[in-house]
């Protein structure tokens, strides 16, 4: 069967969600990896232009398969594309990409973003943004230092520019789960920034203690961003079956 006709019938197999996940056709779209790629680019494209069609039919699914297996892949083609999905207002991504948003978002953030972690920056910092779109960003960068895509310094620099208390709303999350990732990443630079944030009542010592931050100190650099790098391997989407079925 000529590569076209096998191609169409992958995508024709990841369209509606019947319940069965579709390893063989996920094996064949690996193998056609190259082929295939502008065609999964082209459903994330679509459903930019037209999430509506999206969120009225949940029984399409082809998106998913497509965000996955392009993580998977690492193609940094689709980076641009999937933080504009992302991005957008409400809880849109939510209802397009279910729990993806939290689960596989910052793996799949920190795959497809070539080596810069410019928009991923830009996307945290967006507060027309979901909250947990821009956890899931803030998560990837945490990923990409132990990926040594981006410095620690850099990552943790600019996690201490977002405690001002004007990030988020009064009563969100956002600093509370930014505060674990500079735990993750050793907060040796930014102690009297969570101290304060603490003070401030931004940090939920539910979710995260004061005393988790001395732990980690304890504990060392070395230490946490072992924990980190064992965190994102568990999370990996090199085995892409795993991941997904």
């Amino acid at each position: 069967m000529e590569k076209t006709n096998i191609i169409t019938e992958i995508l024709q197999a990841f369209k509606i969600f019947d319940g069965t996940y579709k390893r063989e056709q996920v094996d064949a779209a690996i193998e056609l990896k190259k082929e295939i790629t502008p065609h999964l680019i082209e459903i994330l494209n679509n459903v930019l232009a037209d999430p509506v069609t999206y969120i009225e039919n949940d029984d399409l699914y082809d998106h998913i398969y497509s965000l996955m297996l392009l993580g998977h892949f690492r193609e940094s083609k689709v980076h641009d594309v999937i933080i504009d999905l992302f991005s957008l207002p409400d809880k849109i991504p939510h209802e397009i990409f279910g729990d993806l948003t939290t689960s596989d978002l910052p793996t799949i953030l920190m795959r497809t973003c070539g080596g810069s972690i410019e928009r991923i920056k830009s996307m945290a910092s967006n507060k027309s943004v979901d909250d947990y779109c821009r956890i899931s960003a803030l998560n990837a960068m945490a990923y990409a230092v132990v990926e040594d895509i981006a410095s620690r310094e850099e990552v943790i620099s600019f996690f201490g520019t977002l405690f001002t208390g004007n990030e988020a709303d009064e009563i969100s999350d956002f600093w509370s789960l930014l505060a674990n990732f500079v735990c993750d990443l050793y907060p040796e630079e930014l102690m009297d920034t969570i101290k304060k944030a603490y003070d401030n009542e931004l940090i939920f010592s539910g979710m995260v203690r004061y005393k988790d931050f001395k732990d980690a100190l304890e504990d060392g650099k070395e230490k946490c961003l072992e924990r980190l790098k064992t965190d994102l391997e568990r999370r990996s989407l090199d085995d892409i079956h795993d991941s997904m079925s």
